[in-house]
């Protein structure tokens, strides 16, 4: 019989307790548990995993599974600012991904687009009213930008520097359009109103205008 390795073994128990926790939704078995008891379990799914790299550093793959179950434990005890810290958790895994291997380069870009996806859902719920796409556009400017600006031994990509520029300029046209709608505009207005109202003598009553006398 073949022995399975770590990475192996790590999908098998992953298979087997999510096996066992749908059959048990299925049968009802667990239609008591309480959020807590679910975080719980989530987070002891990504523990193995985590584990798994701690026992061979090699597994660094075991970074994804393990933020992915950790930040599923997140939503279950954070409310409506679960989607957020779940990004948040996968984000941070990916990220992990590329600081054990500076070889895994491409490990940053869906690091900052996952941190920049957490950080405008929680803008979402935070600040509702508030437009977050220009938000979106810098995060990734961001991201492309840390690529290029690595030293080459680090796995810096010159070619980052167009991606970064393009989506910096997208957030700078977001960002002005939403400050010309949304300040910029209405004080125009007020101005223009303003002034309409000085040249018309205010807003009380005109004074009717004498007659010329003629000489």
């Amino acid at each position: 019989m073949t022995r399975l390795g770590i990475k192996d073994r790590g999908w098998a128990v992953l298979l087997i307790v999510g096996g066992v926790l749908l059959l048990g939704m299925q049968l009802g078995w667990l239609s008591g548990l309480s959020d807590l008891l679910w975080s719980l379990l989530f987070a002891a799914g990504g523990a193995v995993f985590l584990l798994a790299f701690l026992n061979d550093r090699s597994n660094w793959w075991a970074f994804i599974p393990a933020s992915a179950l950790g930040g599923i434990s997140l939503v279950f005890v954070t409310g409506a600012l679960g989607g957020a810290y779940f990004l948040l958790a996968l984000g941070v895994g990916f990220a992990a991904v590329y600081l054990t291997g500076r070889e895994r380069w491409w490990a940053v870009i869906p690091a900052g687009a996952l941190l920049t996806l957490a950080l405008v859902a929680w803008v979402d719920i935070v600040a509702p009213r508030l437009d977050a796409g220009w938000l979106f556009f810098l995060g990734i400017a961001v991201t492309f930008g840390s690529l290029y600006l690595l030293p080459r031994a680090q796995g810096g990509q010159g070619w980052a520097i167009y991606p970064a520029a393009g989506a910096a300029f997208v957030a700078m046209i977001i960002l002005l359009t939403n400050a010309v709608t949304g300040v910029v505009l209405p004080l125009l207005l007020i101005v223009v109103g303003g002034y309409l109202l000085w040249r018309g003598g205010g807003l009380g009553p005109r004074r009717p205008r004498l007659p010329e006398s003629g000489v």
